[in-house]
């Protein structure tokens, strides 16, 4: 037990030192030499009305907030400024703020290096993200016991792989080259971390590695033929436009960003498949290579229903307000799923869920293969 929560927390330091993580607030972004960002909090409201404001194309009317904040960091701790919070209800910060309430604001000084006023910036959100995390270790550790502080090192492990492979890809390496390696770095030591070093978790390495390499073929294929360019997003047209001197490979990355959606999914349905068949073993040494592949099936059919669910419904929960917006303007399915929005949303969910069927017989029959091998050792 302790030699895993060592190893848990070396897993967190080296993350975070690698990821450069502090516990302070992030450094201040400098929009000019005059201005910077300060954490504070909203002591009280001095102003909070409607302004009517008269533009070309008519009056536009939006609420004004003028705030009493004290800072709460920085060599003017505790000093009180007012602070202008503009709220017109189409910005994702554009937020009512009320007594108590901690936010980041941009402080303007004068020449004199005194602060004139402020504007709100964006609200802090990091202490409720911590709790979550904190609830989310405690509740892993206590339920999980052993397992749990496993679980908890095999997410580190992901969250430093796919930092690497982030880092990698910016530095101009081959993103398909990268995430393919990546994913089978982190399954192995995924694998044996939770399973042990043996031939449960080799069946279910061979499996996640297949399916995930049958996916990203897929995903490739269609891709060229559907001609994906990867800048389906506003994201990634944000970056292409933020990083033209690196050249980055978006097709590569699409093909990445795949890659790493399946294998989650994939890994689970494998280990479950990999766990039932060595468990029926266990308790049943007679059986033959047959018959555990006919369980190992069933037990996979079960899990591909739900799972397949599960993929789907993940890229469309991140999709509603889109799918939304879609059924407000009356397009046609046609107009639809030609655009490269959602037919790349379509070749991810079908790419993934495909390379998790295709897994389901593979583990299946190495894991039943290698199971009837032990016992025939014995």
């Amino acid at each position: 037990m302790k030699k895993y929560i060592v190893l848990l927390a070396s897993i967190i330091y080296f993350a975070l030192f690698s990821l450069n993580i502090q516990a302070s607030e992030p450094s201040p972004i400098v929009e000019d030499e005059a201005d910077e960002i300060v954490p504070g909090k909203v002591i009280s409201i001095i102003k909070d009305e409607f302004e009517t404001l008269e533009t070309s194309g008519g009056d536009y009317v939006q609420k004004v907030q003028v705030l009493k904040v004290k800072l709460t960091k920085g060599e003017e701790k505790g000093k009180l400024i007012e602070v202008y919070n503009t709220i017109d209800g189409i910005m994702a910060n554009s937020l009512e703020l009320k007594v108590g309430d901690e936010l980041y604001c941009v402080i303007v000084r004068d020449e004199d290096g005194n602060i004139v006023k402020g504007y709100v910036d964006k609200i802090k959100r990091e202490k409720y993200l911590l709790y979550l995390i904190i609830a989310f270790v405690l509740l892993t550790i206590i339920v999980g016991g052993t397992k749990g502080i496993k679980t908890l090192i095999t997410l580190g492990i992901t969250i430093v792989g796919v930092y690497y492979m982030l880092n990698a890809v910016i530095k101009g390496q081959n993103p398909v080259v990268v995430s393919i390696i990546i994913s089978i770095i982190v399954t192995i030591i995924t694998m044996f971390i939770i399973a042990g070093f043996n031939r449960k978790a080799i069946s279910a390495i061979i499996g996640t590695m297949a399916g995930v390499i049958f996916a990203g073929i897929i995903s490739l294929v269609i891709g060229y033929y559907a001609n994906l360019s990867g800048l389906d997003s506003s994201e990634a047209q944000m970056l292409l436009y933020s990083t033209e001197t690196l050249n980055l490979d978006f097709k590569g990355i699409l093909f990445a960003s795949i890659l790493l959606g399946t294998l989650g999914a994939v890994m689970d349905v494998c280990m479950s498949i990999s766990s039932s068949i060595t468990e029926l073993k266990d308790n049943n040494p007679i059986m033959t290579v047959k018959q555990l592949f006919k369980s190992g099936m069933n037990i996979g059919k079960d899990v591909m229903g739900t799972m397949s669910n599960t993929l789907i419904l993940a890229y469309a929960g991140t999709s509603m307000c889109m799918m939304l917006l879609f059924m407000v303007n009356n397009m046609t399915l046609v107009d639809v799923v030609n655009m490269e929005l959602i037919s790349t949303e379509i070749v991810r969910a079908m790419a993934g869920t495909i390379g998790l069927i295709i897994s389901i017989p593979i583990t299946a029959i190495v894991a039943s293969l290698l199971a009837k091998a032990d016992y025939k050792k014995m």
